[in-house]
C-alpha cells in the first residue's frame, strides 16, 4: 500500500472531523483513523491481496467527490423482496424508521449514530474500536470511519419464541458523491437476528461500505446480503463479524451488479463452540469486475466453518476469490472447509481463485480445494435431447450450479424473490458461450 494519503483525502478527512457536532463522541476514532491511512495509505495493486483489483479510477474519482456529502434522499426506494421491516441508510445518513418506530420488530433496536443515546455510545464505540485482526485496521474501513457523515446502530436482543425478528436494511449510495455506509450491530447474548444487507443506489453509485457485527455468546445471526447494482457503479465493502462462544452465523453473499465491486469479508470465531456456515455466488460478464477476499479465523478450540463460494463469468468479465482460513494456536478440535466452485461461460472471461490454509496448532481438520471448469457438454446434451432449447438447457445448468448457495437462503419467499432476480441475470449474461 501507499504509504502517503494524497492531500486531497487528508484534507476531506480533516474538514470532515469538526463538520458534525453530532459525531463530536467519534473525534479520537477519527484522529486514530485518519493515523492509520496516514502510516498506510489506501490500497494499490502492489499489494498482494490487491493485485488482481486496481482501485486506481475509483479512488482518483472518490478523492475529487470525499469532501461531498449529498442530503440523505428521503425517497424510499421500492422493495421487490419480501415484507421484512426495511430501514434506509442513504448517502451515508440514516432514514427513518429509527429508534422508537413501531414498526421494528420486537428484539430490535435501531438508533442513528447522530441520535445515538448516550448510553449507547459506549457500545457503539467498542465496536468501532475493536479489530477483528489484532493491530491491524482496514484501510477503507479506517477511510469510511474518517469520512462518515452518519450510520445505523442496531441492536438485537433476546425473544422469547417465534420466528426470529427480520430486518431489511439498504444501503443507498450516491452518484453525486462518495457514499461512506456505515453499519454497526450488536447481537446480545441469545438473540436471533435473520438480516438482509442490499446494497442499492442509481448509476454511477460509488460507494465505501464498512460493516461490524458482533454475535454474543449463543446467539444466532442469518444474514443475507445482496448487490444487485447498475452496471457502472463502483463499491468497496470491508465486513467484519466476531462470534463468541457457542453463537453460530448463516451468512450468504450474493453478487449480480456493479461495475467493480470488491468485498473484504472476515470472521473470528473467537469463542469455544463457535460456528460459521458462509456461502457466495457472484455472476460476471461484459467488462465487470467482482472480487470477494474472505477470512475465517479460528480463535477457540472446538469451532467450525464450512464456506463454498460460486462464480459464473462470461464474456470478457472478471471474478476473483481468495479464501483464507486460519487456524490460530490454542485453537484445538477445529473443524474447516473451504472451497471454490467456477464455471467460465465465454472463452474471454477468467476467475482467479485462490484458497488458503494456515494452521497453527494440532488436533484439527481442515480441507480447502477449487475448481474451474466450462458447462458439461453431455448434460447439456441430454437437456437438449429431452426437450429444452439451447439457451433454457444452459440457464438449467447455471441454476442448479448455484442451487446449494439459494437453498440456505431464509425464510423461504425471500429464496423465491432472489431466485427470480438471478434467472433475470442469467437470461441478461453477456458473451455466453453457446458450445
Amino acid at each position: 500500500m501507499s504509504s502517503i494519503l494524497s492531500p486531497a483525502w487528508r484534507e476531506a478527512c480533516q474538514r470532515n472531523r469538526d463538520a458534525i457536532p453530532q459525531l463530536a463522541w467519534l473525534t479520537d476514532l477519527r484522529d486514530s483513523a485518519l493515523g492509520v491511512l496516514g502510516n498506510r495509505g489506501l490500497p494499490d495493486s502492489g499489494q498482494e491481496d490487491w493485485r488482481y483489483t486496481n482501485l486506481a479510477d475509483y479512488l482518483q474519482r472518490g478523492a475529487g467527490l470525499a469532501g461531498m456529502n449529498p442530503p440523505a434522499n428521503e425517497t424510499r426506494p421500492g422493495n421487490d423482496l419480501a415484507s421484512q421491516m426495511q430501514i434506509l441508510l442513504s448517502d451515508g445518513r440514516a432514514v427513518s424508521p429509527t429508534a422508537g418506530d413501531p414498526g421494528l420488530p420486537a428484539g430490535v433496536e435501531v438508533h442513528s449514530l447522530r441520535e445515538i443515546a448516550p448510553g449507547l455510545r459506549d457500545r457503539a464505540v467498542s465496536l468501532l474500536a475493536g479489530e477483528i485482526h489484532a493491530g491491524e485496521s482496514p484501510a477503507l474501513a479506517a477511510l469510511n470511519l474518517a469520512l462518515l457523515s452518519d450510520g445505523l446502530y442496531l441492536r438485537s436482543t433476546p425473544v422469547a419464541g417465534g420466528k426470529p425478528p427480520a430486518l431489511h436494511l439498504r444501503l443507498a449510495g450516491s452518484s453525486e458523491g462518495i457514499a461512506q455506509l456505515r453499519l454497526l450491530v450488536d447481537m446480545e447474548p441469545g438473540s436471533r437476528l435473520n438480516l438482509i444487507i442490499e446494497h442499492h443506489g442509481p448509476a454511477g453509485t460509488l460507494a465505501n461500505s464498512a460493516t461490524r457485527i458482533r454475535c454474543g455468546a449463543g446467539s444466532h445471526l442469518d444474514l443475507l446480503r445482496i448487490q444487485d447494482l447498475p452496471g457502472d457503479c463502483l463499491l468497496t465493502e470491508t465486513t467484519q463479524i466476531e462470534l463468541e462462544t457457542e453463537a453460530a452465523l448463516s451468512a450468504t453473499s450474493l453478487d449480480f451488479g456493479g461495475q467493480l465491486v470488491r468485498q473484504d469479508l472476515a470472521i473470528a470465531l473467537s469463542g469455544p463452540g463457535a460456528s460459521a456456515n458462509i456461502h457466495g455466488a457472484f455472476l460476471v460478464d461484459g467488462q465487470r469486475h467482482v472480487d470477494n477476499h474472505t477470512t475465517v479465523e479460528h480463535r477457540a478450540p472446538d469451532t467450525a466453518s464450512r464456506e463454498i463460494f460460486h462464480g459464473l463469468a462470461a464474456g470478457h468479465g472478471r471474478g476473483v476469490f481468495n479464501g483464507r482460513i486460519i487456524v490460530r494456536p490454542g485453537a484445538a478440535r477445529t473443524a474447516s472447509s473451504l472451497n471454490s466452485r467456477n464455471l467460465l461461460l465465454g472463452n474471454a472471461a477468467e476467475i482467479d481463485t485462490k484458497p488458503e490454509l494456515e494452521i497453527y496448532t494440532d488436533d484439527v481438520r481442515c480441507s480447502h480445494g477449487a475448481t474451474t471448469g466450462q458447462l458439461d457438454a453431455n448434460a447439456l446434451f441430454y437437456l437438449r435431447s429431452r426437450g429444452l432449447g439451447p439457451e433454457e438447457a444452459r440457464q438449467a445448468l447455471m441454476i442448479a450450479f448455484l442451487h446449494a448457495t439459494l437453498a440456505l437462503i431464509e425464510p423461504g419467499e425471500v429464496s423465491v424473490q432472489v431466485a427470480a432476480r438471478l434467472q433475470a441475470r442469467l437470461a441478461a449474461l453477456d458473451g455466453v458461450a453457446t458450445r
